[in-house]
């Protein structure tokens, strides 16, 4: 039994600890983009007085994204991955009110996307590893610490690109103000713990994983790295169950005994 959920559980909890933990120092950046590295812990930059915007998994269009946010920049199953929608019309709190969050509920988009710009990404990215050589986004999973100026603090995985255009580089790694009209889309779990209405200023910047303090953003991680656990389980044993003997006996006991 034991040796099952270990076979699941230990890769999905080394995941946890592995999230996008650099092995370098952080970075910041000259006017021209070149990087530059500094000594000491999540000493990116902050970007303040940015325009947040709110997007969920799985609305089927908004004016910051109009094609939906049912895939993401870097995954096409995003929904399924999360278990179902993120609408903020249902909710249990900080949790989608409608399913259990196997994905963290604690989200943001940013106006780039590494895998489309590999350029861009080469030259601004200030953290190691930003070749994408493996094909996997070095943006994906990356944690943002939100501010609303003169409040509350939160953290945030970066999961998707957004809000309106995805080569906005020099914004998002750099000094530049954003080119669009928001520079920040933020999901209802992000936008209820700041208390945001539609279109709020807020101030961000890039942290290092082990930077994050403890927070729903990793209590809701952690519960949902384990119901992926169970989920997958669950549908490795209806598989067995599918494909054993004793299962195909009884299929073939009723088809003897419907005639």
């Amino acid at each position: 039994m034991w040796s099952a959920w270990s076979r699941i559980l230990l890769p999905l909890f080394g995941l946890l600890l592995c999230i996008e933990e650099p092995t370098v120092h952080s970075a910041e950046r000259s006017a021209t983009g070149e990087k530059k590295q500094s000594q000491g812990s999540s000493s990116y930059p902050w970007h303040r007085g940015i325009v947040a915007t709110v997007f969920w998994i799985g609305t089927d269009w908004a004016p910051q994204s109009p094609g939906g946010n049912l895939r993401s920049a870097w995954d096409a199953g995003w929904v399924r991955h999360y278990g179902g929608e993120d609408s903020p019309a249902a909710r249990a709190g900080l949790l989608p009110g409608t399913h259990a969050a196997t994905l963290n509920p604690f989200y943001v988009a940013l106006p780039f996307n590494d895998l489309a710009h590999p350029a861009l990404a080469r030259k601004w990215i200030p953290w190691d590893g930003s070749e994408a050589a493996d094909g996997r986004s070095r943006c994906e999973g990356h944690w943002v610490e939100i501010e609303r100026p003169g409040g509350k603090r939160v953290y945030a995985q970066w999961m998707d690109s957004g809000p309106f255009v995805s080569n906005d580089a020099a914004y998002v790694f750099g000094g530049h103000r954003p080119r669009a009209s928001a520079g920040i889309d933020v999901s209802p779990a992000v936008k209820e713990y700041l208390g945001l209405g539609g279109r709020d200023p807020v101030n961000w910047r890039f942290v290092d994983r082990r930077d994050v303090p403890p927070g729903p953003w990793i209590t809701y991680l952690e519960e949902a790295i384990l119901y992926q656990a169970i989920k997958q389980k669950d549908g490795n044993a209806g598989e067995e169950d599918r494909s054993s003997p004793k299962a195909a006996g009884k299929k073939k006991g009723r088809k003897r005994s419907a005639r």
